[in-house]
Order: C-alpha cells, then sequence, then structure tokens
C-alpha cells in the first residue's frame, strides 16, 4: 500500500464516524482538589506527578503544536502501562488525567484521553484531536492511539502508549483503524450504530468526563 492510499484510509476513517457531544475545552486537566486527594490517598509522588504535568502546560503552552505533542507523549511514556483488571479490577475503565498520574498505571485509553486533554490545556484545538480504535497487529488486539491533525488534509500524527515516538500514520503499518470519534463538532453517521464497542466507548467516555467535572477521584 503507497503512502498516499494509507493517509487517506486514515482521514476517511477519522472524519466519518462521529456524532455531536459536548465541548471538552472548559474542563480543567487536573485541579487542585484531585491533587490534595491524590496526596492523602497515594502519597506524595502522586502529587508531585500532577504538579508535574501543570508545569508542564504552564512552560509550554506558547510553544509550536508540533513540539508540545512531542512534549506531552514524552511525558507520559513515563507512566507505567497496565491492564485495567489489574489497575481498577475491571473490564473496562476510562480514567481521568488525575486518576492516571495518581496510580502511575494506565491501559490505551488512558494514556489517549490524558494526553488529549493535555494538549487542549496547552492550547491545540480539539478539532485536530482524534481518539482512534485501531487492530494492533503486532500484539494483536484491540488497542487505541490518539491522532493529530495539524490541518484537515495533513497526514496523522499517532500518539501511542506502545511506544515513545510520534509517528506518521503512513510509518504505522501495524495499525489497521476500526473506527475514531472526536469530543467536537461532530456530525451523526449511520455507521456508528454499526462499530461493535462504540456505544461502550461513549458511556465510558460520558463518565470519565462526569468525574472531571465534579474532580472526582476514584
Amino acid at each position: 500500500m503507497n503512502v498516499k492510499h494509507k493517509c487517506s484510509r486514515w482521514m476517511i476513517f477519522c472524519f466519518l464516524i462521529t456524532l455531536p457531544v459536548q465541548s471538552t475545552t472548559s474542563i480543567r486537566v487536573i485541579t487542585q482538589k484531585e491533587i490534595d486527594t491524590a496526596g492523602n490517598k497515594y502519597g506524595v509522588l502522586a502529587t508531585r506527578r500532577m504538579q508535574a504535568l501543570l508545569t508542564l502546560i504552564e512552560e509550554n503552552s506558547r510553544r509550536p503544536e508540533r513540539l508540545k505533542v512531542n512534549l506531552v507523549n514524552d511525558f507520559f511514556s513515563k507512566v507505567t502501562y497496565m491492564e485495567d483488571s489489574r489497575v481498577w479490577g475491571a473490564t473496562d475503565f476510562w480514567a481521568t488525567p488525575a486518576e492516571l498520574l495518581a496510580k502511575d498505571k494506565g491501559d490505551a485509553e488512558d494514556f489517549a484521553i490524558a494526553k488529549y486533554f493535555t494538549l487542549i490545556a496547552m492550547g491545540v484545538d480539539e478539532k485536530k484531536l482524534y481518539f482512534s480504535y485501531v487492530t494492533a497487529t503486532r500484539i494483536k488486539r484491540s488497542h487505541m492511539v490518539l491522532t493529530y491533525f495539524r490541518s484537515p488534509s495533513s497526514e496523522p500524527l499517532v500518539l501511542d502508549s506502545l511506544t515513545d515516538r510520534v509517528l506518521k500514520a503512513s510509518a504505522r503499518s501495524d495499525l489497521i483503524p476500526i473506527y475514531s470519534f472526536n469530543a467536537k463538532d461532530l456530525r451523526d453517521s449511520s455507521q456508528i450504530s454499526s462499530k461493535e464497542g462504540f456505544g461502550s466507548s461513549m458511556h465510558q467516555w460520558g463518565q470519565m468526563v462526569n468525574r472531571m467535572k465534579q474532580s472526582i477521584l476514584k
């Protein structure tokens, strides 16, 4: 498959399968209440991780977007990848950025969510960011990544918890797109209802966003 064809596959996959949801730009990625709760529940290292994220946002919000993408990806690459069953004792749980840093463990969805909200906090337009479900051929299972589009016609960059490198979609032949969703300015599609797991994803997304709005730390 040539590069042009592969990129167009990601573009179609990302921009068709969507639905309208509430904007997330007003949601704070980490609150002082979450920091205090994490300190009491998980200790001083959890507090330091959260404060480090706020420092990253404050010190780099005026940097070029491509650099922001790399910095955010590098920051979260230090967190341990671990399945929900081991971290939360649940088959599927979407953690908030605060919950991910408090535990210092999380799975693919948790990494994608944390990177998404951090980039928004640094000024990246959420219309450029998509949660992308894929089949990861190397681990032979479904997987989530965050994709960043500099412009609607540009080749997306893939932020993936399986690697600390931010690569263009054309360089990720190991990822097969399944479906994506974006959290802003999304349009309904008849394809949504036929996508296995989409309803569950939106349920998990809604619960996670509500905890962020209320500064609840599980």
